[in-house]
């Protein structure tokens, strides 16, 4: 049941609750107190709170006991919890069991005035009437998400591959689910039941990678006091997933090669070639092809492993794919981080389309993630966001829509002034009219630098010069350059 408008006041000391039940009293709220926890549990039985504000120590059941049954029984409702006693410990303690804030007195309650304020704004905003659904038709193994057609394809692509024994190389930036969709390729294919062996070629130095990757004999080196199978072993008969495949150093590239040709290997310091049946799959956020023509990256080995190339698009490229993943990982954390009613405001959905999602899923979850610890329940808001995101300019789409209704009016009303009198040369005279403005706008931007002016326009300074006279352009004199 939502919570209805009425706050309840919970301190031992008569003053307190007076002091609030004034202050409070031009606010659209109803208020009510109780002397103590046991008395606020009696009240909370027979009413809905928006808002408990809860001292922490007082005679018999304490404010964080009281805390903990609200956020049981009543998850809707936020609790501030407020003290004499201003320590680190009650601050993390309260915030760690779901308290919504953490005052202390004596209060300023211009901050309580706000804090009464968010609370109520943000229950007025309505969670989704349907729970989002996230099936098998959204996702492969539970953490691959999209319903983008570059996601669609990218799911028939695992499909048919997953059934192949065929190297698949998979490209694409940092933080777009290239392990996830390693990890698919395992499980749907009939190696499922056998080993899934990841190694970051970036993490490992060439010298111990080579070992990590083939093994090593006893005595190969100091430190070897034993035989050590490697990665390739442990994967016999599964998958081997080579991530950031290209940062391998040249020389160990020439070693994965005859893995790929020949199914063997030695270990180092080994005399003997091991044989495996091993299906390798690589991953990589750099441009392979121009490492080849920097002689980084073998051609040969190239052509081996991209018989098959899945690249998956960065987030920016797949905005619709934004709202699903968000609403997933909210699923998925609730548990983990105990916020299973935190949910998308409308704003924060505007935030994430404007936004470019430089570190891509990966930055997303994480965003996900602190905004479920900083709400605690009801919706996300800017707030909750990182700064970048809180001030992330709309995308390039957004801005041409705001263009195309602002410029709609203004054509009108030009053809509505000019029609009859300018027939036959209402593209000149409009062409002028915005020209115009152009200019003057160029020109204070570069603090009447007509040689600037001209570079950005694209024109000499000739026809500039030419331009400015004959529009009777008032020359700007330099000041200070203003901001765009």
């Amino acid at each position: 049941m939502p919570p209805e408008n009425k706050i309840l006041i919970v301190d031992d000391e008569e003053n307190i609750r007076w002091v609030f039940a004034q202050a409070l009293e031009e606010k659209p709220l109803t208020v009510h107190t109780a002397a103590s926890a046991e008395e606020a549990l009696e009240k909370l039985a027979n009413h809905n709170y928006l808002l408990v504000f809860t001292d922490i120590f007082m005679p018999g059941m304490g404010g964080m006991d009281l805390l903990d049954h609200i956020k049981s029984q009543q998850p809707h409702t936020h609790v501030i919890v407020m003290t004499a006693q201003d320590t680190m410990n009650n601050t993390i303690l309260a915030m760690r069991k779901g308290a919504y804030d953490y005052i202390s007195k004596p209060f300023d309650f211009d901050e309580i005035y706000g804090l009464i304020d968010k609370v109520t704004a943000s229950s007025q905003v309505t969670p989704p009437q349907e729970e989002v659904s996230v099936t098998p038709n959204d996702f492969s193994m539970d953490d691959i998400v999209g319903k983008s057609k570059a996601m669609q394809d990218i799911f028939k692509t695992i499909g048919k591959a997953a059934v192949t024994q065929l190297p698949v190389l998979i490209t694409g930036e940092s933080g777009t689910g290239k392990e996830m969709v390693a990890r698919a390729l395992h499980f749907y294919s009939d190696r499922a039941e056998r080993p899934f062996i990841f190694i970051n070629c970036a993490a490992i130095s060439r010298e111990l990678l080579e070992s990590e990757l083939f093994g090593h004999e006893k005595g190969a080196f100091t430190g070897a006091v034993e035989a050590k199978k490697g990665k390739f072993e442990l994967a016999h008969n599964g998958t081997i997933l080579l991530d950031e495949i290209g940062d391998m150093e040249i020389a160990l590239q020439a070693k994965i090669l005859r893995v790929l040709q020949n199914n063997e290997f030695y270990r180092v310091g080994g005399k003997e070639p091991r044989r495996v049946d091993v299906r390798v799959i690589a991953a990589t956020n750099q441009n392979l092809p121009e490492l080849m023509d920097q002689k980084r990256f073998r051609e040969d080995l190239y052509h081996r492993l991209n018989v098959i190339n899945i690249h998956l698009p960065p987030l920016r490229e797949r905005a619709e794919d934004v709202p699903l993943l968000a609403n997933f990982f909210l699923k998925k954390f609730s548990e983990e981080l105990t916020r299973s009613q935190v949910f998308l405001s409308p704003e924060i959905e505007q935030a994430f389309k404007n936004y470019q999602w430089p570190g891509n899923i990966r930055e997303l979850e994480n965003v996900i993630k602190r905004g479920m610890v900083l709400a605690s329940s009801g919706p996300l808001l800017l707030e909750h966001l990182p700064l970048a995101l809180q001030t992330a300019p709309p995308t390039t789409e957004l801005v041409d829509i705001a263009w195309d209704a602002e410029m709609n009016p203004l054509v009108k009303s030009f053809l509505k002034d000019h029609f009859d009198s300018g027939k036959g040369q209402l593209h000149d005279l409009l062409i002028e009219t915005a020209e115009k403005h152009l200019f003057e706008q160029l020109l204070e931007i570069n603090r009447g630098n007509q040689v600037a002016t001209a570079k950005d326009l694209g024109i000499n300074r000739n026809t500039l010069k030419r331009k400015i006279d004959a529009m009777n352009i008032e020359p700007k004199k330099k000041k200070e350059k203003p901001s765009l």
